[in-house]
């Protein structure tokens, strides 16, 4: 009569299914936690467009480096500066080991092989229309892997848009000539080409230099004159300082100088500069077109 090994036990084919079984479950969840501890794809943004977008999308944590330029929202400046507008300051970049650099546009486009030669991928994001804002914000949320979040604020901006095309409509009113002056020496403004020409268009206005097709260009205070606006509007100009530009030689006969249609000390950020918070801004030249006795502190 054969004897068992009292330490062996035969292995039946259910307890080796069970076995890999079990082994199958312990490997699916370390793999959920390798997954879940990896780190999220880390970023650098010399575009304040592109950062305001990240923010928006909730995805702060990714962002590693910023533009000199980049200051909204007021967390991001705990964020180290790794460029200035379209301008990477390469060790610093390089030292903070971005997964991907996001700009709008480089100064020296040489400085895009240099980057990706490190390892670091470079994604220009154009940032001149309305249409690139929203094309943008689709390209943040695939990279971050936020589609959902980015869907969204899509949806948001193109219904908000629509809103403002339907209070154009209902005005009825003839469309009232603007002069949107970016600068004052030397004096410039925008073309038809830019965004800032169709944020006045949203706001119910027509850009007295949309016939310019280009983006923003020098004019001469002669060439104002003869196009003769009904509004004026100088973000860049302190609140009270109207009257500073209805003195300028020759401008007294202007129809917006005429009728105090002069207006300044607007928030420069929210018309200036393209992004999340556009709306904001287009709001804000609907109101001075509207002819609002509108002037307020920076």
């Amino acid at each position: 009569m054969k004897t068992r090994n009292p330490g062996t036990y035969p292995i039946t084919t259910t307890a080796v299914r069970l076995i890999y079984g079990c082994l199958a479950v312990i490997m699916v969840w370390a793999t959920t936690l390798t997954a879940g501890d990896k780190p999220t794809v880390r970023v650098a943004s010399l575009s304040p467009c592109i950062t305001e977008i990240i923010c928006l999308l909730q995805q702060d944590n990714s962002l590693v480096g910023r533009s000199s330029a980049c200051d909204y929202p007021a967390s991001v400046t705990k964020v180290p500066v790794v460029g200035n507008m379209g301008i990477p300051f390469m060790e610093r970049l390089a030292a903070q080991k971005p997964d991907y650099l996001l700009t709008s546009g480089f100064k020296d486009i040489g400085e895009k092989k240099t980057l990706e030669s490190l390892g670091i991928k470079v994604v220009v994001v154009p940032a001149k229309t309305i249409k690139d804002y929203l094309q943008a914000v689709k390209t943040v949320g695939e990279i971050l892997n936020c589609r959902e979040a980015a869907a969204a604020e899509i949806e948001r901006f193109s219904r908000q848009l629509n809103e403002f095309e339907q209070l154009v409509a209902q005005d009825g009113a003839q469309k009232r000539r603007v002069f949107l002056e970016i600068w004052a020496k030397p004096l410039m403004t925008c073309g038809g080409k830019s965004f800032l020409n169709e944020m006045i268009e949203y706001a119910g206005g027509i850009n007295i230099a949309a016939g310019e097709g280009r983006e923003y260009f020098s004019c001469s205070e002669e060439w104002v004159i003869t196009q003769n606006p009904e509004i004026i509007i100088a973000p860049g100009m302190g609140a009270g300082e109207s009257a500073k530009i209805a003195s300028r030689r020759g401008w007294e006969s202007i129809d917006a100088v005429t009728r105090n249609q002069i207006f300044t000390g607007l928030d420069q950020n929210l018309i200036f500069r393209l992004g999340p918070r556009t709306l904001e801004g287009i709001a804000i030249l609907r109101e001075c077109i509207a002819g609002k006795p509108l002037e307020k502190a920076e």
